[in-house]
């Protein structure tokens, strides 16, 4: 089946100062955030598959989704959540994401979801470019790496602002030199 693929991380999840109780918070809050700006971008978050991956989440959108609904829309939707909630944060309590978009075929075993697309994915969201651009990135709440394929696909529809991305090189296993697109919150 082909469809809209979002894979999310928390940046610094294990760190020791966060006890339980705060990535039990965190998670609450990635949740709770993730809901409401599907709402938000009328995205149908019932509707996914959701896979929990402890520090983060996969989340496959059903095919009927149009796959450039999950890149400016979400993302502004997200981030302005994010920036809500993260006033009163302090450095343990703050959530940042970082967030992977990309579209394909996936395949469903009694475990979950898989295939090369679901891959990519998480190639994405493990490049250490993306890695390093949130490190350097220390005000922004989320940060949005969009597939080159995705991204020349929504590019050519008008469905983004070409200017709110720049290049960037996802040199991991199996991706190397793969090419992509990051998007950062505008300063406030």
């Amino acid at each position: 089946m082909n469809t809209t693929l979002i894979a999310l991380d928390i940046p610094n999840f294990g760190d020791p100062r966060r006890t339980h109780d705060v990535q039990r918070l965190l998670r609450a809050t990635m949740y709770a955030q993730l809901e409401e700006s599907f709402a938000m971008t009328r995205l149908p978050w019932r509707d996914c598959h959701r896979e929990d991956r402890g520090d983060g989440a996969l989340i496959v959108a059903p095919p009927t989704v149009a796959p450039y609904a999950a890149l400016d829309p979400l993302a502004h939707h997200l981030t302005a959540l994010l920036r809500r909630s993260n006033r009163l944060a302090n450095d343990i309590t703050r959530l940042r994401l970082r967030m992977a978009v990309h579209c394909g075929e996936v395949h469903h075993d009694a475990h979950g979801v898989l295939g090369q697309d679901v891959t990519h994915l998480f190639r994405l969201l493990d490049a250490p470019a993306f890695k390093l651009a949130m490190a350097d990135a220390r005000d922004a709440d989320l940060g949005m790496v969009v597939s080159d394929h995705l991204y020349r696909a929504a590019a050519a529809e008008g469905a983004l602002d070409p200017d709110a991305y720049a290049p960037v090189s996802v040199d991991c296993k199996q991706a190397p030199k793969a090419k992509a697109r990051l998007w950062l919150p505008p300063r406030r």
